[in-house]
């Protein structure tokens, strides 16, 4: 008996050394490898819910209440989630979602606020709209309502600004296969974003042909647009695209005005599995999904953090 505990004592050290030399190299190797990066970066909030079946996959900032958002679903497929952040004190709420006082259980890929609401993107549903004040204190619980179908745009991410709503689509064949090919110069893109008026969410303003695996987009004052770009262990993009070298092409897309988004001005390059994004303080906000526990390698290099890059290192990178 005192042999077979010592070999398991042997078995248990050699794999606590194991996952330490392995976490030890992994956070090394993205140190140096994504540089740039981290060098930029500043750790602004905890990415709440990696330790309990939660994948992140929505981030936006309440600038009313002072509080970062992320929304998600569960691993085991148990109701998805909302979790607060306070700016100041850190102190982090979990709420689950409902749908017509039923559990909802969707992706919910994206998440905003702006003007006292949140827009949650679900794929081929739409966007949910709901009150802001939904997340009361007193409760676990929120409301979320029906989804307001967004023409034929997939919705995948969300993003909205003073005047408008931006959604779009996540290509990636063949596991996520979009349905709108733009050519342009011989780059053909499948994934489409709709941007509408936030009063009048029937049809778009503008239609963008979008790059593969776009998790997230924002767009600041200036007109510059950021997409943030990942897919299982490649290194995640964030692809930096000037106002001027958006393409406005010749011909229209269902009537609507259509832009190309080809070669990004800049590219930073960080660790897998980004994320949603959004812009608080003329910053670029973003989190990951690798240090859950459906992917849990991101726990490895202690990606459990909501980050701030600068706009500058955008436009500073190649």
């Amino acid at each position: 008996m005192k042999k077979i505990l010592h070999v398991l004592k042997i078995i248990l050290l050699s794999a606590a050394v194991f996952l330490l030399v392995l976490a030890a190299g992994l956070t090394i190797y993205n140190r140096i490898k994504f540089s740039g990066f981290y060098k930029s970066r500043t750790i602004i909030a905890k990415n709440p819910g990696l330790w309990d079946n939660y994948v992140t996959q929505g981030l936006t900032y309440n600038d009313n209440k002072n509080y970062f958002a992320t929304c998600g679903y569960m691993k085991n497929g148990k109701t998805s989630r909302i979790y607060t952040v306070e700016r100041d004190s850190q102190k982090i709420s979990c709420y689950e979602l409902l749908s017509e006082a039923k559990p909802f259980t969707g992706h919910a890929g994206g998440l905003q606020y702006a003007d006292g609401k949140f827009y949650l993107a679900n794929g081929e549903e739409g966007l949910y709209i709901f009150s802001a004040e939904e997340l009361k204190a007193d409760s676990s619980k929120i409301e979320i309502g029906t989804p307001v179908k967004m023409n034929d745009i997939v919705c995948a991410f969300v993003f909205v600004d003073r005047d408008f709503i931006y959604t779009g689509e996540f290509a990636h064949e063949p596991y996520y296969i979009c349905k709108h090919p733009v050519t342009h110069n011989n780059t053909v893109h499948t994934a489409l974003m709709g941007k509408y008026a936030k009063n009048d969410v029937s049809k778009p303003v503008a239609y963008y042909s979008l790059p593969d695996k776009v998790q997230g987009f924002a767009t600041d004052a200036e007109g510059n647009i950021y997409l943030s770009t990942s897919w299982g262990l490649s290194p995640s993009c964030f692809l930096f695209y000037s106002k001027d070298s958006v393409i406005k092409m010749n011909e229209n897309y269902n009537g609507v005005p259509l832009y190309f988004l080809g070669d990004p001005t800049s590219v930073l390059f960080a660790p897998s599995f980004s994320e949603d994004l959004d812009i608080v303080d003329g910053k670029i906000i973003s989190c990951t999904e690798g240090a859950s526990n459906k992917y849990i390698i991101g726990k490895f290099y202690f990606d459990y953090y909501i980050s701030a890059l600068k706009t500058d290192v955008f436009k500073e990178s190649k």
